[in-house]
């Protein structure tokens, strides 16, 4: 199977015939001598996120050469708190970073344009539905679905090949697969291979990667219930879901020492030091392990998390992009930026160095055609999901992570633990009022 690596080739094999004209008319800052777009963006001080980010930028600038784009850039944890202090004393940027999780809250503001006015219909068209759907409130886009990072399953291909198997589809296919690929592979009676790298943290790296898990069960931590909220915590399918963990270390006994403390980094440590065949994780996780160990290039593929007989895959699609503010007096101009960074040249380019899935559906059709490390994570995002935009949504994934904590040290059954959870989160969903 191909890497990355030739999704990377494919950026320079689609590049657009011709730059776009120059952005000028009665937008543009005459006494300047050009026009400046303001980007608030928290991508532009990650890394390799930011080079490639500023890259895409310089080149649009050369072609564009009466436009300066310019970066405020913003920790990801500090946006939110950003952009409503912005937006309340009216000093909002051209184009700022939108997520699911604010746009409703963003559209409270006043923040966003309409984007598909701005961008208009056909070139709305061009995006992935689950895009459009997650980036839109009451119907209207509120920002242009820039990436995803689904949840899918990364699994060591060499490995499944030594040992005659094919990716697991369904959590007994995984256990199974699991069980074959954890090893003692020196002889000398000590397992030094494990088949999964289990992120069993009480944290948000542990519960997003257990929430796909128990969707893919057919429960639901938290959805909307008429006015308020409801949890499918206690239900039987959830604890299933729980029961895998407790299963995964203590019954099959296919996860190495300290699941408990295994949050993201560890897992990724664990897959790039060749002692793990498997882990749940964002599209993203590729790059990290390849980052740490490139010899693993061509030796890693994923497919979507396995479900339950009877029920679906499930993936947090992760998503985030870019709204036009409302209050921009440049909003064609920073349309026609917009445009030029969701190009599918800049598109694979962005997906190819950073693991994140771009959202225009030609974009995504060059990923899959290349057979590469994301294909499987491209084929995810129609199990996408939005997370709840409930302000006590936080609690509520923790309560998932104590869960399954308590069922891998034994201190609860699965129902128990299951029942645990629902309490906590019905406590929540009662303060919330």
């Amino acid at each position: 199977m191909r890497t990355t690596r030739t999704v990377g080739m494919l950026a320079a094999a689609v590049l657009a015939g011709g730059a776009l004209t120059a952005c000028s008319g009665d937008e543009a800052d005459d006494s300047a001598g050009g026009t400046t777009i303001t980007v608030l963006s928290s991508t532009i001080v990650e890394s390799p996120e930011g080079e490639v980010e500023q890259e895409i930028a310089d080149e649009f600038m050369a072609q564009n050469p009466d436009v300066t784009i310019e970066y405020i850039g913003v920790p990801s944890n500090e946006l939110q708190p950003k952009l409503v202090a912005m937006a309340s004393s009216g000093t909002l940027p051209d184009i700022f970073f939108n997520d699911p999780a604010f746009a409703a809250k963003s559209v409270d503001l006043g923040a966003p344009a309409d984007l598909d006015e701005v961008l208009g219909s056909e070139f709305v068209a061009g995006f992935d539905s689950q895009g459009v759907e997650q980036a839109s409130v009451d119907g209207t886009m509120t920002f242009a679905p820039w990436y995803g990072v689904p949840t899918g399953l990364i699994y060591r291909t060499d490995w499944f090949a030594d040992a005659g198997l094919e990716a697991p589809g369904t959590w007994d296919e995984f256990i199974e697969a699991a069980r074959q690929t954890t090893a003692d592979t020196d002889g000398d009676g000590e397992i030094d291979r494990w088949g999964v790298a289990l992120l069993g943290s009480a944290d948000l790296s542990g519960a997003g990667r257990f929430l796909p898990v128990l969707r893919s069960f057919g429960a639901v931590e938290l959805e909307a219930d008429g006015e308020g909220w409801a949890t499918g915590y206690d239900t039987p399918e959830a604890s299933e879901a729980f029961q895998l963990y407790g299963d995964l270390v203590n019954e099959y006994e296919v996860t190495p020492v300290g699941t408990l403390s295994t949050s993201y980094p560890e897992a990724v440590n664990l897959m790039s030091s060749g002692s793990t065949a498997m882990m749940i994780s964002g599209s993203n996780g590729i790059g990290a392990i390849l980052a740490q160990n490139p010899d693993l290039t061509g030796k890693l593929a994923a497919v979507p998390v396995p479900h339950a007989e009877g029920h679906e895959p499930a993936a947090n699609l992760g998503l985030g992009g870019y709204s036009i503010s409302e209050t921009s007096g440049q909003k064609e101009i920073a349309g026609e930026y917009l445009k030029f960074l969701l190009s599918k040249e800049n598109q694979v380019k962005w997906s190819e160095a950073t693991g994140r899935i771009p959202m225009r559906s030609d974009a995504l059709d060059a990923i899959q055609a290349a057979e590469g490390d994301l294909a499987g994570f491209v084929e995810a995002i129609q199990y996408g999901y939005a997370p709840p935009q409930a302000p006590f949504y936080t609690s509520v994934q923790i309560a998932g992570t104590e869960a399954y904590q308590s069922v891998i040290l034994g201190d609860a059954t699965a129902e128990e633990a299951a029942a645990a959870a629902a309490r906590a989160t019905r406590e929540e969903i009662e303060r919330a009022g």
